[in-house]
């Protein structure tokens, strides 16, 4: 007897079976670079014998160029004050291995206050560096992935990855993280011009301030994680997170490097 609907049910079969292989190679993938990458996002923060704990975080950085600088957001580096000659120098921590940390001190050699990113030194031996890509083919919809440590030290020193879509690519000038530099702020993006912006349908918290967005096979870096834009409270971060975060692309990211061969 013939069974008209067969040859449709065997159909969804096959259909099942060729999608689920196809996901969970994807997962695999994002699973292999994320540890692959892991090593190379370090925590920014600063550095005072006097202070307990010695170490205080302030955001993450990721390693690039030749395994001894880090990129990270300006106001991340912004927090500290160099004004005083006891105050706490800013630092940063590197993977040691086995959960442990490096302290390594470091020099500014760019504050980027219009785009919001910083370009930062350590001493000591290199670390494996991340590769920036061009964020020219990044497209609305794409599926990448972002790390860092939300939340600081409530969470332990240990990074957390996110998928998230590109939602929208649009631009915009950076809010002035405090209202003392609104006005520098406000004159060199006047400048300037907007700045490209990548909106990402995740939740990025305190502390993702400044790693790096990435695509999930290669683990090529397209964007900065930026915080700043979230315009509310750290409170309600937390309690209300909005579901929507931005970052800034690595184009800017390659202009800065060329700007330090």
């Amino acid at each position: 007897m013939h069974h008209p609907r067969y040859p449709w049910f065997i159909g969804r079969m096959l259909l099942v079976l060729f999608l689920g292989p196809a996901e969970g190679s994807a997962s695999a993938q994002l699973s292999n670079t994320v540890a692959r990458i892991k090593p190379s996002v370090v925590l920014v923060g600063t550095y005072r014998a006097t202070d307990t704990p010695r170490f205080q975080f302030l955001g993450t950085g990721f390693v690039v160029d030749d395994g001894s600088r880090v990129v990270t957001n300006a106001h991340v580096t912004s927090r500290v004050d160099t004004a005083s000659a006891d105050g706490p120098v800013l630092a940063v921590q590197v993977p040691a291995g086995g959960g442990a940390w490096s302290l390594r001190h470091v020099k500014v050699l760019e504050v980027n206050t219009p785009q919001d990113l910083a370009l930062l030194q350590f001493d000591g031996s290199a670390v494996a560096a991340l590769a920036v890509a061009a964020s020219d083919l990044v497209r609305e919809g794409d599926d990448l992935a972002f790390m860092g440590f939300p939340i600081g030290g409530l969470l332990g020193f240990s990074s957390v990855t996110h998928r998230a879509t590109v939602s929208s690519i649009t631009t915009m000038a950076l809010p002035s993280p405090t209202g003392q530099q609104l006005s520098q702020r406000a004159i060199r993006s006047l400048r300037l011009g907007p700045i490209q912006i990548f909106q990402l349908d995740a939740t990025a918290y305190p502390g993702n301030s400044g790693g790096p967005l990435f695509d999930p096979e290669s683990g090529a870096v397209v964007g900065v994680i930026n915080m700043v834009l979230v315009k509310t409270t750290r409170e309600s971060i937390l309690s209300q997170p909005s579901g929507i975060s931005y970052a800034i692309p690595s184009r800017y990211v390659l202009e800065m490097l060329a700007r330090h061969p």
